[in-house]
């Protein structure tokens, strides 16, 4: 009777350490979902703050490149083929920086105040060249220089290897291609039907493609690639006298 009052219950070693055991099994199966989820979460983010980043980077783009050629002008007293916006020096054309891929830059420019004349800055001369000013800088482009995306803010000379260039993409983003394909079709204007030639009067129509690559900083499994068309605006008048 009293052996029995006094029996000791409870668990024993053995079974402790099998509780135990069991325990840090399911803590390491909890561990290990979470940080498969927080690593399948970081990747997500990191995926997304990529495509924001290019698809932000290639809207400024596609935005400023539509505006090209455009000028305000009197067509009263000024002829339209007479557009400063579009002469040699500042026609919408693809180029690239020395070792950097072919067509990884582009150069442009439009009437961004509508006064009419092309603004460079500065001026070496007084008073400036015909057709310009001294006001903002309306003298525009992109470009590909070590695996960054650059656009052009002001600067001597219109080269793409010349003036002022800005970096526009994160510095946890590296753009590994970058491309200006520009497509151009020809109207003769005084027969539709007839191939243009250099000879009669013509307007040309313009579009680019932009193919954008990039990807996290050392992360090539994180590439991405967007590519769009744009369309020019501003078609290029050539008048031919008769």
């Amino acid at each position: 009777m009293l052996d029995n009052m006094h029996r000791q219950h409870g668990i024993t070693l053995i079974e402790l350490m099998i509780a135990s055991a069991i325990g840090l099994v399911a803590i390491a199966a909890v561990l290990t979902v979470y940080a498969a989820t927080v690593h399948h979460s970081r990747e997500q983010l990191e995926t997304a703050h990529l495509h924001h980043q290019l698809f932000g980077l290639l809207h400024l783009i596609s935005s400023d490149i539509r505006r090209a050629g455009y000028w305000r002008f009197d067509a009263s007293v000024q002829a339209s083929s007479d557009n400063p916006f579009t002469t040699a020096e500042n026609r919408l054309r693809s180029q690239a920086y020395p070792d950097e891929h072919d067509n990884s830059c582009i150069l442009f420019a439009y009437d961004l105040d509508k006064d009419g004349r092309v603004g460079i800055g500065q001026c070496n001369t007084e008073p400036c060249p015909d057709s310009t000013d001294a006001d903002n800088v309306e003298q525009f482009g992109f470009r590909l220089r070590n695996f960054s995306v650059q656009t052009r803010y002001g600067g001597n000379g219109t080269a793409c290897d010349s003036g002022y260039w800005q970096t526009l993409n994160e510095p946890d983003i590296e753009i590994t291609g970058l491309s200006f394909d520009i497509l151009e079709d020809c109207t003769d204007l005084l027969n539709t039907a007839s191939p243009c030639t250099n000879d009669r009067s013509r307007l040309i129509h313009r579009a680019v493609f932009v193919d954008l690559t990039g990807q996290l900083v050392n992360q090539p499994a994180t590439a991405m690639q967007l590519n769009r068309w744009i369309i020019v605006r501003n078609d290029v008048l050539v008048d031919v006298p008769e």
